[in-house]
């Protein structure tokens, strides 16, 4: 849909509510109902936190729901320094400010497959490099695993800490780090009436996230509707 579309649609649900005394939104509340609901949606799909329990890929529909919003990158880390971990090196995630258009949004949201090349040199003494799995790990995990030699990071895994805007990749000893090939589901761009934007979800999403955005709407007002309309959108997931 386009943004009047999507408004239209928006304001056809709530009307058909009016009975219950919801307010009169401005253009500024519909776009904050139509952007929670678009944030709402994507969390649901990605984790299991919606009515049918299923995660981002399990199914083809939940493939469907996520996939103009899945990025490829490949990023370079950055040189060791201080604060890393020992061979740990940083890699910025992807960011973006005040993207306007689907094409300049490109911000870092949630994870979908991580992997990097390693380096390393054979027993023959021929320098070695390949794609390697990246494995999350938790800080509390690093503290025992870097100490376990059955565990700890070697040529054929790489471990990563999660921090503020950036992953730390620490390889095994005597490997080298390479390019960090990351596939991630980018934040949705905002829909704003400002400048037409539309939600930039799969179009088949769209009435999907409008029910969301009636969702809200009841929660806001403590509506006794609320529980009755959830049946409305578990049926269009």
């Amino acid at each position: 849909m386009i943004y009047s579309e999507l408004i239209t649609s928006l304001k056809f649900g709530l009307d058909k509510l009016d009975s219950l005394g919801l307010p009169n939104f401005e253009s500024e509340e519909l776009d904050l109902l139509l952007n929670q609901a678009q944030d709402r949606y994507v969390k649901q799909r990605y984790g299991l936190n919606n009515n049918k329990r299923q995660s981002f890929e399990e199914t083809q529909k939940r493939t469907d729901d996520l996939k103009a919003l899945v990025i490829n990158a490949i990023i370079t880390p950055s040189a060791n320094a201080t604060d890393n971990k020992p061979l740990g090196r940083f890699v910025t995630l992807p960011s973006t400010v005040h993207a306007t258009t689907p094409a300049s949004n490109i911000a870092y949201w949630f994870t979908v497959q991580e992997e990097c090349d390693v380096t390393y040199t054979n027993v023959h003494g021929t320098s070695v490099t390949h794609r390697v799995v990246v494995k999350p790990i938790s800080h509390d995990e690093y503290s025992n695993i870097i100490k376990d030699p059955f565990n700890k990071p070697d040529k054929n895994e790489v471990v990563r800490l999660m921090e503020n805007g950036k992953v730390e990749l620490i390889p095994g000893t005597g490997t080298t780090l390479g390019d960090y090939y990351l596939r991630y589901i980018k934040r949705p761009i905002r829909i704003a009436s400002s400048s037409s934007v539309t939600c930039e979800l799969s179009e088949h999403t769209h009435e999907e996230v409008v029910s969301l955005a009636i969702q809200i709407a009841l929660e806001a007002i403590e509506s006794p509707r609320g529980q009755t309309f959830d049946k409305v959108v578990n049926a269009n997931e």
